[in-house]
């Protein structure tokens, strides 16, 4: 073995290349498709029709599936809907239970759903934070007015 084919390889346990270096630096380019991908497209194509005329007549008579598929393609999923709820007034981090409890009543009563309630949920949690730096100014604040007299 020469000299220069040992050079060319890596030391043993190492990296080809050099850190934060890929092998490919372009990558593979924008817009290009799976060949898995183009070849289902050009099976379809010319019979998107016929599959649809297909599936509709399955979905007629009775097959649960394609019933699905057509309703799904028919009717859009649901979005997000305003949710109606009287929240307490809240001045200060001592307030912010009364967020929860609301919320646990109307989950109680079955006025909104769980997963609703998260968002609402992550929301306190930044209201509180929001009131927690405020209240910390204004503590910082009052000690530094305090400490210069």
């Amino acid at each position: 073995m020469s000299t220069e084919s040992k050079s060319l390889r890596p030391a043993r346990g190492g990296r080809p290349f050099q850190k934060g270096q890929s092998g490919n630096p372009n990558g593979r380019p924008k817009g290009s498709k799976n060949r898995a991908t183009v070849l289902a497209q050009s099976l379809i194509d010319g019979r998107a029709r016929a599959l649809v005329e297909k599936t509709l007549d399955l979905a007629l008579d009775g097959n649960l599936t394609c019933l699905r598929i057509c309703l799904e393609r028919l009717v859009s999923p649901k979005k997000d809907a305003p949710i109606e709820i009287n929240l307490p007034e809240i001045g200060a981090i001592a307030d912010i239970p009364k967020l929860y409890a609301t919320v646990t009543a109307k989950l109680r009563e079955g006025t909104i759903t769980p997963s609703e309630t998260g968002p609402l949920i992550d929301l306190f949690k930044a209201f509180s934070t929001a009131l927690e730096n405020v209240e910390l100014e204004q503590r910082i604040s009052a000690l530094e007015r305090n400490s210069k007299k």
